[in-house]
């Protein structure tokens, strides 16, 4: 099909304007988040909405691109799942306890909460509740990250927040899958799923710990190559791998990406060369920028907005505010009250959302249309939510730093303050 619809030069370079135009587009909504703080998710989605909608392109081209989604959705996916993995360090405790407490209750609540609701609602089994729940698990790094980084905040605060924000997205997608599994298997027996759910789960994380350390060897004798193109290529080729013979692919890339993040460690134990490239590169960055545009973009193609998932949305919307300001008075009691107010502005849903919603979808089970459009327009008001509250939190605690650096410029030592934690009491 595609190659009858670029028959002709004319398709082909009409092909290659939209998809330069969409990439333009990503860098600009970029440049206007940064300025304005609109969400880049909420102006990418609208663009394919209005390719969709206004017939800029031709239906048949419009169903190519369309076709194009689970295809970035997966690269999407693996992507997330490798970056989660890479930042755990093995030679320390893990940094920010609270961080990872915050990050699995994101989607535990919700899971349990949906499941409720959707059953005493609407009769759905309390399996495709939590499955909601779970796709609506995570807190958007593209959106936090960029917001916290700009913040003059303590570092045990940031890491907080960068790590809730990270590894709830992990968490959603373990959770997901596994929930997945339980749905495919609701035929076997307890002995026989036991032993399905172990196998799932083992022959993923032997992949993920001979295709690290192997790589890890055959990188001891590249130096001077530039190996990241190739390392995540390595993780692109594990996940399908698994994926063939039905594991769980996103375990064997959390594994592999733990192992490459840690690759010192392991080298110096088993005395490699350390040519492995660990930190984030530019590489890295301008195919995360390409991954989400085109994602987002194709998203917006697909999606149907309408009255009755909007009120759907609307009140799922609030019951994660609910949840959030649980979690948040619970959990950050000893915090300043401007920090818990900026923590409990963390809400946008994203790519994992967007991304489990699109799996779903093509999965044909139960309700996947419903669950899809409705985590659609989540992740509409939730951005909405979370760029005017923010707003509104980030300028309280400018203010109050501004304040300290007048304070401490006029003291009469020269300035110089006694530091004091930024975060906590």
């Amino acid at each position: 099909m595609a190659i009858g619809l670029l028959s002709s030069g004319t398709e082909v370079d009409l092909l290659l304007a939209v998809i330069s135009l969409i990439i333009i587009l990503g860098y600009l909504s970029e440049v206007l988040f940064k300025r304005t703080r609109i969400p880049e998710v909420m102006i990418l989605i609208v663009i394919g909405l209005i390719i969709a909608q206004t017939k800029l392109l031709p239906s048949s081209y419009i169903d190519t691109l369309r076709g194009l989604t689970p295809l970035f959705g997966s690269i999407a996916l693996i992507t997330i799942m490798y970056d989660g993995g890479k930042i755990i360090r093995l030679d320390k405790s893990l940094p920010s306890g609270l961080g990872y407490l915050l990050a699995l209750a994101d989607t535990v609540l919700p899971a349990i909460a949906m499941a409720v609701i959707m059953y005493v609602v609407f009769h759905w089994q309390l399996i495709y509740g939590a499955i909601l729940g779970t796709m609506l698990g995570e807190t958007s790094t593209i959106m936090i990250a960029p917001l916290i980084k700009r913040l003059n905040i303590n570092s045990k605060l940031y890491n907080m927040m960068l790590v809730e924000a990270t590894f709830n997205s992990v968490f959603s997608i373990l959770i997901f899958y596994l929930l997945l599994s339980i749905l495919g298997g609701s035929s076997m027996t307890a002995i026989s799923y036991a032993q399905y759910t172990l196998t799932y789960i083992s022959v993923a994380v032997v992949i993920g710990i001979v295709g690290g350390f192997g790589w890890l060897f055959v990188q001891s004798f590249s130096k001077g190559a530039r190996g990241y193109l190739a390392t995540i290529a390595i993780a692109f080729l594990l996940y399908a791998f698994v994926s063939f013979f039905n594991g769980a692919a996103v375990i064997t890339v959390l594994i592999y990406a733990i192992i490459i993040g840690n690759s010192k460690i392991f080298n110096n134990y088993f005395k490699f060369n350390d040519n492995t490239e660990t930190e984030s590169s530019d590489v890295e960055q301008q195919i995360e920028f390409l991954v989400r545009t085109f994602f987002f973009v194709l998203l917006g193609l697909i999606a149907y907005v309408s009255l009755y998932y909007f009120i759907f949305a609307v009140a799922i919307t609030g019951i994660l505010i609910i949840l959030r300001k649980i979690e948040i008075s619970s959990m950050m009691r000893k915090y300043d009250p401007k920090y818990k107010e900026l923590a409990l502005s963390l809400i946008p849903r994203g790519l994992t959302a967007a991304v489990l919603g699109s799996i779903y979808l093509s999965s044909g089970y139960a309700y996947a249309s419903t669950m899809f459009y409705i985590v659609f327009m989540v992740i509409i008001l939730t951005n909405i939510v979370f760029s005017i509250t923010t707003s509104r939190a980030s300028r309280k605690i400018e203010k109050a730093e501004a304040a300290m650096k007048t304070s401490a410029e006029s003291k009469p030592d020269g300035g110089r303050a006694i530091p004091q934690p930024a975060g906590v009491l």
